[in-house]
């Protein structure tokens, strides 16, 4: 048997994993006794600004620590003098941009962290914006469905200036690698308010992401949307119905597409009754092909009759 490595039981691996759960609570509590104790000094405790960082790299989702580092950073601020914010304050924000990095690299989906990089940034004296976007362009080409890079992205172009062009070419760039995005589709969404000249565009985008899978929802809440817009005329909407027609005939066991032609034909049968038949029609298919919401297409269809 010399030689050879010895493999843990699940036993063993369960109590070495009960060990090292016990060993971060109390390194957890530790630090939480250390800020509630040392809250109110000044200058701040360095300590226990170390602790905090320490527990922030494991668990970036404690927002009482990110809050004292917050209190940390206006004491520093406040104190700071002229002659000290080139050496001094700056490198000291910046130490706190790089705590988020280390965050974000092991949880980039921290609401807290991507909170305080932007509240850091808002308070630095020499701000770097164009490096931040870079940044999170850099994150949306490794993970386009981060919403919280989407987000984040709507402030940064605030601070830089983008052109409204340059970021509808970027969305649609990242909508032709995937289409199943719903972040990427309700960024667009907030760019600009749809308009007679760019409805035509934006609804052939939708009709690409459908017809490539009609099953994924991503593509459809977008169409929705877009119908909700009082520039797609009766005569569109008809179009519309009609491709759908035909992209049913591929794919009739899906329910997005009937979904869609009850969203269609709810405004066109204000203006012709005949669309009103079609539309009990479709909710009744609905509830064959999606009996789990049977009720609300139930509900849908005692509104369609009244």
């Amino acid at each position: 048997m010399h030689g050879r490595l010895k493999v843990r039981t699940t036993e063993e691996q369960q109590l070495l994993k009960q060990k090292e759960q016990q060993r971060k609570l109390k390194a957890y509590r530790y630090a939480l006794d250390q800020v509630a104790l040392t809250r109110k000094d000044v200058p701040y405790n360095k300590n226990s600004l170390m602790l905090c960082a320490q527990v922030l790299t494991v668990n970036p989702d404690v927002y009482t620590l990110w809050n004292y580092r917050k209190e940390v950073v206006l004491q520093q601020i406040e104190e700071s003098k002229e002659e000290e914010i080139e050496e001094i304050l700056i490198p000291f924000l910046e130490n706190e941009i790089k705590l988020t990095e280390h965050c974000l690299l092991d949880n980039p989906k921290s609401y807290s962290s991507w909170h305080h990089r932007f509240w850091i940034l808002q308070r630095h004296p020499k701000p770097n914006w164009q490096q931040e976007f870079n940044l999170i362009t850099k994150y949306l080409t490794m993970d386009d469905r981060n919403f919280h890079c989407w987000d984040y992205r709507r402030l940064i172009i605030n601070k830089i200036g983008i052109s409204l062009g340059d970021e509808l070419k970027f969305s649609t760039e990242r909508l032709n690698i995937n289409f199943s995005n719903y972040s990427s589709w309700h960024y667009r969404s907030t760019l600009k308010q749809l308009d007679i000249e760019c409805i035509d565009k934006e609804i052939e985008l939708v009709q690409n992401a459908v017809f490539t899978d009609p099953g994924d929802s991503s593509a459809w809440f977008y169409f929705r949307w877009i119908l909700s817009n009082p520039n797609v005329t009766n005569e569109k909407r008809e179009e519309l119905l009609e491709s759908l027609n035909q992209l049913l005939e591929m794919d009739p066991e899906c329910k997005w597409i009937l979904m869609a032609k009850c969203w269609l034909t709810g405004s066109l049968c204000l203006s012709d009754d005949n669309f009103a038949d079609t539309r009990v029609t479709y909710y009744e298919k609905l509830k064959e092909l999606d009996p789990l919401r049977k009720g609300q297409y139930d509900d849908y269809l005692e509104c369609a009759t009244k």
